[in-house]
């Protein structure tokens, strides 16, 4: 499993260009990222031919899941990026998934920024023909949201329906970077100097998390609440 995805060309898909400072390339910060998240917007585009429209490009919202330096994607067969993706020839693939931990309001709105993380992958994709392998992805897709509790063993398990009717997608992540920010406001030094601009306007920073809730069971539920559901369970930092 790599551990560095540094690029060894400013030219490389992966470089940030933009606040280099805030650029992580290491495998650790970038599996956290993708770990501790649930939606990733995933691009790609249509096989030539696939369509009577211009070759334009997708980016579609997915659950997901990461097992070593490989990140899998699930929808129905006939889904139109399921069968893109589980093309013979490997078409490439950009993942990206981020958190906004904080809103950073400055007194000019041109400073004010988000305290952020994001992670950006690249791969080529493949159709997961093993059934051992393709078990392991849904497995841990399932059990993403959940802290990684054991949601899929305490669930009807797939039937062979379900399995015939649903893809999955692996992508090796071959390139791949991290950026984050944190700390506080950035207001230029003239306006932190500016006596009615600072009775004026406010400056400072709104922290923000997901919060879970209470569970609400169907109509139908007859069973208590599993413990790992629970908002104390839900809801404890990764």
């Amino acid at each position: 499993m790599a551990t560095d995805f540094t690029p060894t060309s400013h030219k490389a898909i992966n470089q940030v260009h933009r606040i280099k400072d805030r650029a992580r390339y290491d495998a650790e910060s970038i599996h956290a990222i993708l770990d501790n998240n649930l939606l990733a917007h995933v691009g790609f585009t249509l096989p030539p031919g696939a369509a009577d429209e211009d070759d334009w490009p997708f980016v579609m919202p997915m659950c997901y899941s990461r097992i070593d330096d490989v990140v899998y994607l699930h929808g129905y067969v006939s889904g139109r990026m399921m069968k893109a993706l589980a093309s013979d020839t490997r078409p490439k693939v950009c993942i990206t998934v981020s958190q906004v931990d904080a809103l950073i309001i400055a007194m000019s709105p041109f400073n004010n920024s988000m305290n952020y993380k994001s992670a950006v992958v690249f791969g080529h994709g493949r159709l997961v023909d093993s059934p051992e392998e393709k078990d392991r992805a849904l497995e841990a897709m399932t059990n993403q949201p959940f802290h990684h509790a054991d949601r899929w063993n305490d669930s009807r398990l797939p039937n062979n329906i379900d399995l015939k009717s649903t893809k999955v997608i692996a992508v090796q992540i071959e390139r791949a970077s991290a950026k984050m920010r944190t700390g506080g406001v950035s207001d230029d030094i003239k306006d932190k100097e500016d006596p009615e601009l600072l009775k004026k306007h406010y400056s400072g920073v709104i922290p923000m998390k997901t919060v879970y809730g209470v569970p609400e069971p169907t109509p139908y539920n007859i069973v208590d609440t599993p413990a790992y559901l629970l908002p104390e369970a839900m809801n404890k930092e990764n």
